[in-house]
């Protein structure tokens, strides 16, 4: 895979959430600062936003080593003998790698007892390993070969021969049944109970980085509300959201809808210019959006929609020059 192609993967699967939304809405994110710099000028309030993330904590090797271990003692008492992941938000809990997805297989195998396993595509194998902190043993393929024969010998080689093997449930369906018809003495069942068992209970250091996410969003979400005057388009008053959390130091962006269209709800195609009285939405992007830290090696964290400043999905009103 090329690195353009692995930065177009990584790009779709960073606005997958925009599908939801209509044509037209107005969205933005950080990647786009650029062409949002060269489009318009940055208020001041947002230009002076600095980075605040110098305190942030990464989560530690050592936490992930303990939720794996849970995930296999979860298995133990659910009489699953081994769960498959593919890149997500499960895989970078457990393991903290990032991969996108593409028509070949990038896989990590947790089983009940002994090592975690991984399966790559072989030319892929040097990157992997450079990313790869958990686990040594690394099944490659080649083009010619079945990545779901690896997956199979990978399960025997853990001594399950007609065990349970968990699916995570963002599994696409080719590589499960792929999977399914090299080991047909195996009963595959869901591996939710695993990573929701583990998933949904929060370290102190993710409520932290929740934490830190909420504080900085609500930071972003302030200065852009600053920004608001009349006959303000819709993209100008997004843009505006996603430089200042680029500013603070993280990676997002928010979708936003003014007036009588916030009722709608993955938007309008209509064009929208703020005027006085409308209510706004600011949406993170995305149903299960996250501000991620640059240089910061965190997990995927959710806004928490509370607030007395933040009703819903974000909604203020535009009164005047001001905004409440």
């Amino acid at each position: 895979m090329c690195t353009d192609r692995r930065d177009f993967l990584r790009a779709s699967a960073g606005l997958a959430g925009a599908a939801f939304f209509s044509k037209g809405f107005a969205f933005a994110d950080t990647s786009e600062i650029e062409a949002i710099q060269q489009r318009q000028d940055v208020p001041a309030v947002i230009r002076n936003l600095r980075r605040m993330t110098a305190d942030v904590v990464p989560i530690s090797d050592d936490e992930r080593r303990s939720r794996i271990a849970k995930a296999q003692r979860l298995m133990g008492e659910q009489k699953i003998d081994a769960i498959y992941l593919e890149p997500g938000s499960s895989m970078f809990y457990f393991t903290g790698v990032r991969w996108g997805t593409s028509e070949r297989m990038f896989a990590a195998v947790i089983p009940q007892r002994g090592e975690l396993a991984w399966v790559c595509p072989k030319f892929e194998e040097e990157r992997a390993r450079e990313l790869i902190r958990f686990g040594n043993d690394v099944r490659t393929w080649e083009e010619d070969a079945s990545p779901y024969r690896r997956v199979a010998q990978i399960i025997r080689d853990r001594g399950i021969r007609t065990g349970r093997v968990g699916i995570e449930e963002r599994v696409r369906f080719f590589l499960y049944d792929g999977i399914r018809q090299e080991a047909p003495k195996i009963e595959f069942v869901s591996a939710t109970p695993i990573t929701a068992g583990c998933r949904m209970f929060k370290s102190p250091a993710e409520i932290a980085l929740l934490q830190k996410s909420n504080d900085l969003l609500l930071i972003a979400y302030r200065a852009t509300w600053a920004t608001m005057r009349d006959g303000m388009p819709q993209q100008e008053f997004a843009s505006n959201c996603a430089t200042a959390l680029r500013n603070l130091g993280v990676d997002g962006g928010i979708f936003c809808s003014f007036g009588k269209y916030t009722a709608f709800p993955h938007g309008s195609i209509t064009p929208q210019k703020l005027q006085a009285g409308d209510v706004v939405l600011m949406e993170p992007i995305g149903h299960h959006a996250h501000l991620r830290f640059r240089e910061a090696d965190s997990a995927p964290t959710r806004h928490l929609e509370s607030g007395a400043e933040i009703a819903g999905r974000g909604l203020c009103r535009r009164k005047s020059r001001r905004a409440l």
